[in-house]
Formats: C-alpha cells, sequence, structure tokens
C-alpha cells in the first residue's frame, strides 16, 4: 500500500505504511537475531537466528529486505554492541 500510493502528495497513509513496514521488519529481525524464536515453534518455520535470511538470496531478500547484511548486524549489533553497553568502543 506504501509503495503504491506514493505518487499521491500528501499523502499521510503512505508515510504510514512504509514506517510501519520498516519497524516491523526490524522489529522481527532484531528479536530473530538474538534468538527471541529459537525455542518456539516459530523456529521451524525459518525464524531461528542460524538460518534467517541467510543460505540464499531469495531468503534474504524475503526475510532481511535491507541494506545491512545480518551476518554484519550479529557482528556489530550483538558482539560489539551487547558487550560493550554504554562504554567508549559501544558503536551506538
Amino acid at each position: 500500500v506504501g509503495f503504491a500510493t506514493i505518487w499521491c502528495y500528501p499523502n499521510p497513509l503512505t508515510i504510514v505504511c512504509l514506517s510501519l513496514g520498516t519497524f516491523s521488519r526490524w522489529v522481527i529481525a532484531h528479536h530473530v537475531c538474538h534468538g527471541g524464536y529459537d525455542k518456539t515453534r516459530a523456529c521451524k518455520d525459518g525464524y531461528s537466528r542460524f538460518k534467517f535470511a541467510l543460505g540464499s538470496f531469495y531468503r534474504r531478500v524475503v526475510d532481511w529486505f535491507d541494506w545491512m547484511l545480518p551476518e554484519a548486524w550479529n557482528a556489530e549489533h550483538n558482539l560489539m554492541h551487547h558487550y560493550h553497553l554504554n562504554e567508549g568502543s559501544d558503536p551506538d
């Protein structure tokens, strides 16, 4: 809906749909990459931190359609950020 109505100006529906889509993808990806679904039934559907957006171009586009690679997110966010919260070496 967001991309279909982007030509209308000004259009609050486009803004809401695009921001909701971006926010939803990041919330789901954030929890999956932290292993939040690893012990649930959703893990069998591909929401595992070891399968999410990995293995093929198709999985990458369907699960994580973003500029940042999921491997880079795991390295920077999970390792560098969470182990150095509120320190000078924290990348965030």
